[in-house]
């Protein structure tokens, strides 16, 4: 059986950059960005015209393989003394399950047509009057990406870029650096037990000053 795939109801990856917003073939100004809406929806992903016709196809032979079966068996009530009256109930007997294989079938095809499965889809709608949708099954990384959205229409932000692609729930984005967390200074060196003041490091020459201050002084 063919099935639809959320592909079919909106964009599914995207690039945001400094100033724009692309989803597939559409390039979307972030300063024409006039709402953004996300939604709860609905989809029916075996509800496709070849699975619709394979429901009837099947319904159909299943109807013509009863028919012929009760006209069998028919055939045999009304003459059971013929031989053959014996092929009749052989056939008959093989129609009918013939025929009760193909309206399960035809039940199964129905019921997968019929069947829902929720999705939400953040409609983004321009100054242009165009209505771009994202859709995806979680609803959290569509909040993601709205909000990232609006941080940049809010503040003018040109730093933060970046790409998702909603076929593996990633949001993968390039935050300004003064975003990023700062680097950590280096620890201080731990003072000797019952010591007051650091210790305190001389040079080489230092070293050399206070040996030949000691030597005059001796002399």
């Amino acid at each position: 059986m063919d099935r639809q795939t959320l592909d079919m109801e909106g964009a599914r990856h995207g690039e945001i950059s400094a100033a724009s917003l692309q989803l597939g073939d559409d390039t979307i100004a972030i300063r024409r960005i006039a709402t953004m809406c996300v939604e709860s929806m609905e989809f029916a992903p075996w509800d496709m015209p070849r699975n619709r016709q394979s429901q009837r196809l099947h319904a159909t032979l299943c109807v013509a393989n009863l028919f012929f079966a009760l006209a069998a068996l028919a055939w045999w009530g009304l003459m059971p003394n013929k031989p053959s009256s014996t092929v009749a109930l052989f056939i008959a007997g093989v129609l009918l399950l013939l025929g009760i294989f193909l309206g399960i079938r035809a039940a199964m095809i129905a019921a997968k047509i019929r069947r829902r499965e929720p999705y939400y889809r953040l409609t983004i709608g321009t100054s242009d009057a165009r209505q771009i949708p994202i859709v995806d099954d979680n609803r959290d990384v569509l909040i993601k990406i709205r909000d990232i959205v609006r941080h940049k229409m809010d503040t003018g932000d040109t730093e933060t870029v970046g790409e998702f692609d909603l076929n593996l729930d990633i949001v993968d984005l390039k935050l300004p650096k003064a975003a990023q967390p700062a680097a950590r200074s280096p620890a201080r060196p731990e003072l000797a037990p019952g010591s007051d003041d650091p210790e305190i490091l001389f040079d080489a020459d230092e070293e050399e000053a206070v040996a030949a201050a000691q030597l005059k002084s001796a002399s």
